[in-house]
């Protein structure tokens, strides 16, 4: 987790970064030490307790600015941890929120505010926050772009009429920070994109609909599991079948797996698009673990080199693993696509009654 502490008015702001360029936010009132956490991620869950700590904050408000398709929350199990209030739109129907704020509403920290705007488009139930001289954009206005509308009912009109209706009133000097960069930049302002953002200088709406409704991109990898985490509330699948990981792969999914095997062996046969981290490295390289989109699925030979390294990666804050039942022999038995083609090779040793290698 990497942040930088800027301020806003009296309230202070703790970008938290994710490699996969997702973007949360700690808003602090450093008079009161209460704090607010904005689209928190799963993997930075242990990161964000250890904040809070080392600070002396308080964490009153954990807030969800849509239904995330691209990466699980933090949400559940930092209120679990810190007693905080769960905060999402009406819209989402997320199971365990117990505050659902009504457009133009301040959350409270300490004698300061933040206030909550409806902002659809991306998702019908999107909101975006602002407080002390910030626009916290979510998944709508971001800095060079916006948002994709093309699933979970999202709707290009409706984030037309929320980035010029609610967004772009505020002043330009407002400090933008959107819920995703690519680029590793923190923030920008509202005057900026105005200045630079392709997507704001289109003023007519149905010009604008037409424009980013023109292709689809691919969706989410594993964004049914996501959405069964984030919405309803069920732990992500400890193990997923090899059936389920060949209709992942084709759509789409490949880099979700994670395959821990050795270097003969991924040589030998593997899946097309899967990511290679030798198991004895995985943890010098969570990082590259932390890129992948979860549910991230760990493959090995059978599973239980997988096993070893979803509990180890548990054990230092990496959640949202699942092994890949069988490993690669069940999954080429069960008719997955693979390259290299040797299933002998993965089967030398003897087979299903043999054991792994043991861990080094």
């Amino acid at each position: 987790m990497t942040t930088d502490t800027q301020s806003a008015s009296a309230l202070q702001i703790i970008p938290i970064k994710h490699p996969q360029g997702c973007r949360g936010y700690l808003i602090t009132d450093p008079a009161s030490k209460e704090a607010l956490l904005l689209d928190g991620h799963l993997d930075l869950a242990h990161d964000v307790s250890t904040l809070l700590a080392s600070e002396g904050l308080t964490l009153r408000w954990i807030v969800d600015s849509h239904t995330h398709a691209d990466h699980p929350s933090a949400s559940a199990i930092l209120a679990g941890h810190a007693g905080a209030t769960r905060v999402a739109h009406a819209k989402s129907k997320h199971v365990g929120v117990t505050h659902m704020p009504d457009d133009q509403e301040p959350l409270a920290l300490g004698d300061q505010a933040v206030t909550v705007r409806h902002a659809p488009g991306h998702t019908p139930d999107h909101m975006v926050l602002v407080a002390g001289g910030a626009l916290f954009s979510g998944d709508s206005l971001f800095i060079g772009g916006v948002a994709r509308a093309d699933f979970l009912g999202g709707d290009a009109g409706q984030l037309f009429d929320s980035i010029h209706d609610v967004m772009l009133p505020l002043p330009d000097e407002t400090l933008l920070y959107p819920g995703h960069d690519y680029k590793d930049r923190v923030s920008s302002t509202l005057g900026g994109e105005r200045s630079d953002n392709p997507w704001l200088k289109i003023e007519d709406r149905d010009k604008f609909v037409a424009s980013l409704t023109a292709s689809k991109p691919q969706e989410p990898a594993n964004m049914a599991a996501l959405l069964r985490f984030n919405v309803e509330g069920q732990p992500m699948p400890a193990f997923t079948s090899a059936e389920e990981a060949i209709e992942i792969v084709q759509h789409g999914g490949a880099g979700t797996i994670i395959d821990v095997r050795t270097d003969e062996e991924v040589q030998a046969i593997h899946i097309p698009g899967s990511r290679h981290i030798l198991m004895d490295h995985i943890l010098e390289r969570a990082d590259e673990v932390r890129m992948t989109p979860a549910p991230r699925l760990i493959l090995c030979k059978l599973g239980q080199r997988a096993a070893m390294v979803q509990a180890a990666l548990a054990q230092h804050g990496i959640g949202g693993c699942s092994v890949i039942d069988g490993g690669i022999v069940g999954y080429a038995q069960a008719g997955g696509e693979t390259a290299g083609g040797d299933l002998g090779a993965a089967l030398e040793g003897g087979g299903c009654c043999a054991a792994e290698p043991p861990p080094t």
